[in-house]
């Protein structure tokens, strides 16, 4: 039998060493998943359950690493379940709201809105002034809930249009989150979020102040060539003072500052960011154009709006082509 075998041993060998890689490679990702996300995303150690800390587990791996946030609103949805059945923890509980401040935003991101139960756990940690407020929880983790709340809070208000309920939210973040210490492109997207609010309430003054205040930090940042959080940051701010300037009726001010973000964007082609930042840039430089009476510029514009959706498929071709009609 052996002999029989010979021929094919080395090819067995082979294959054998192959499938040993193959596990050895796919344990290997299962204990750096779960290394990262027991240091970026770690369950609160008041949860016990083995079965709970498993749901928000899944969940956190849903959320950061293989996003679907209709899988990590079942998972959180179910782990909460499990907690309110046991009776462990109360409602007012860090563990408790902070599994609620995920739900809501996982919730957002499928379209559906929380409102109500994102105010409610709002309520929580700040007063009806944007105080930050709190009984019986850790300064630290309240500020932390503010962000955490705010990152779902903020864009659902806004899309509802309570602009000055979305500055209240963006300037407690922005606070808490100088207190906390914590990234600085975090800090920066806050700002250009309470611009933007500004600007949409009408504002205009003071949105120009903020987002000029983040691009001037922007530029103190050491230059390097590493693609990273700070990547076209600067273009999406250059993006938005022409735009506040164009509300402001300096026209010739918001084509500039368009086509210094267009500088910056057509740097990294290869950054989706920046891809959709690009996009974005064309269009506004179209229509300004257009108000401006030079349509044969806004048509370049359009054009190469096209173009860049051919190459990237970023931007919004039924946008482009009624523009062009």
């Amino acid at each position: 039998m052996r002999g029989r075998l010979q021929p094919y041993l080395g090819t067995i060998r082979i294959a054998s060493a192959a499938s040993t890689l193959f596990l050895l490679s796919i344990g290997g990702l299962y204990l750096y998943t779960n290394h990262h996300l027991d240091t970026k995303y770690p369950e609160h150690p008041d949860i016990k359950d083995k079965e709970t800390r498993k749901l928000l587990r899944g969940a956190a791996l849903r959320e950061h690493i293989a996003p679907d946030p209709r899988i990590a609103y079942m998972f959180l949805q179910r782990a909460l379940e499990l907690i309110y059945k046991q009776g462990d923890l109360s409602e007012d509980s860090e563990a408790v709201q902070e599994i609620i401040a995920r739900l809501a935003g996982a919730a957002a991101q499928f379209g559906e809105q929380k409102t109500s139960m994102l105010y409610s756990a709002w309520s929580k940690v700040v007063d009806a002034d944007g105080q930050i407020q709190g009984v019986g929880n850790s300064d630290h983790w309240r500020k932390q809930q503010v962000c955490r709340l705010a990152d779902t809070l903020g864009p659902l208000q806004i899309e509802n249009g309570d602009y000055q309920g979305a500055i209240t939210t963006y300037g407690t973040a922005l606070r808490a989150l100088k207190d906390l210490d914590l990234e600085e492109p975090k800090q920066a997207n806050y700002i250009i979020s309470l611009g933007e609010a500004f600007a949409l309430s009408g504002d205009l003054q003071s949105a120009y102040t903020l987002l000029m205040s983040v691009l001037i930090d922007l530029n103190k940042r050491p230059q390097t060539q590493q693609v990273d959080r700070w990547t076209c940051l600067d273009s999406i701010v250059m993006l938005d003072i022409a735009q506040v300037e164009q509300q402001r009726g300096h026209l010739q001010q918001s084509r500039k500052w368009a086509e210094s973000g267009l500088q910056v964007t057509s740097q990294h082609k290869t950054v989706g960011a920046c891809d959709n930042c690009h996009a974005h840039l064309l269009v506004h430089l179209a229509k300004l154009s257009e108000s401006q009476g030079d349509l044969k510029a806004a048509l370049d514009y359009l054009s190469l709006g096209i173009k860049h959706f051919k190459e990237t498929s970023t931007g919004d071709l039924n946008i482009l082509d009624s523009e062009i009609r």
